[in-house]
């Protein structure tokens, strides 16, 4: 499979739907729901105490180095490991993550993610005055739509988990990694897990650097996630363990706010990208 046509990672995904927004904080989020569905992230509920009762507050811990991880995985988990030395909260996880990618994480996406969708061959870089734009080739042009298409299905897979959970997990598997991009749909992952799981029976596989690996989500004791084998096309939720899904799923609104206190909530825009 090429460069090119190689599945688009979460965060390639999400900066290819607008590429002149950058959508920094939107490739983060992509990327450390990934990291969670993967078992390299685990969030832990910590109690802490609260004006009229404890409430709990997620923190994010590494729990297994990756192998073979990409550029923005390795830069990401950095900020997770420093965040953690700090308490780990996703407060700090974000707040750092700013620090180390400026403010709406907008330097995450031009510096690994742009790169990479251009080297793809799906965006252009043109300077117009003072200013850099983002141009979609007409290959990306036509992933963008596919992606888009695919946020579409993310809606009707919702829609069927209540009348018809079977087809909703046959049209999620198609969808691939693109299954983290819909809020909506993450929402929902515990009964799509649980559907996807019952529609391919009790011999589910995980991946693994061998390929397949059944019943866990680290791959077993090798170590951690291996990147170097990993397919965002083959991705399918119901071979993750409960543990990975009940952390996406806890991870969506975690992540939404920490960015919305963290001063982020919505990514900059295109313009004076030098």
């Amino acid at each position: 499979m090429s460069e090119t046509t190689a599945p688009l990672s979460p965060a390639e995904a999400t900066v290819l739907l607008s590429p002149n927004l950058v959508k920094g904080h939107g490739a983060v989020k992509a990327t450390l729901l990934l990291l969670l569905a993967t078992g390299v992230l685990h969030i832990e509920e910590v109690e802490a105490p609260g004006i009229f009762r404890n409430r709990k507050v997620a923190h994010l811990r590494v729990a297994a180095e990756p192998k073979n991880a990409p550029p923005e995985v390795a830069a990401l988990l950095d900020v997770v490991r420093a965040a953690q030395a700090a308490g780990g909260k996703i407060a700090d996880v974000v707040k750092l993550a700013e620090k180390a990618f400026g403010p709406g994480c907008m330097q995450f996406s031009l510096k690994f993610i742009i790169p990479a969708l251009i080297a793809r061959g799906l965006l252009l870089k043109k300077k117009i005055l003072f200013t850099h734009i983002f141009r979609l080739t007409p290959a990306g042009e036509a992933e963008q739509s596919r992606i888009k298409s695919d946020l579409f299905k993310a809606n009707d897979v919702v829609r069927l988990l209540k009348s018809d959970p079977a087809q909703a997990a046959d049209l999620a598997k198609t969808l691939g990694t693109n299954v983290l991009l819909s809020d909506k749909l993450t929402r929902q992952f515990k009964p799509l897990a649980d559907a996807m799981r019952a529609n391919a029976g009790a011999d589910g596989g995980v991946f693994t650097d061998t390929g397949t690996h059944h019943g866990n989500s680290l791959g077993g004791h090798s170590g951690g996630f291996d990147f170097g084998g990993f397919d965002p096309g083959s991705f399918d939720l119901g071979s993750f363990d409960a543990g990975a899904i009940d952390a996406v799923h806890s991870g969506v609104g975690s992540f939404d706010a920490g960015f919305s206190d963290g001063g982020g909530g919505h990514d900059g825009g295109g313009g004076g990208h030098h």
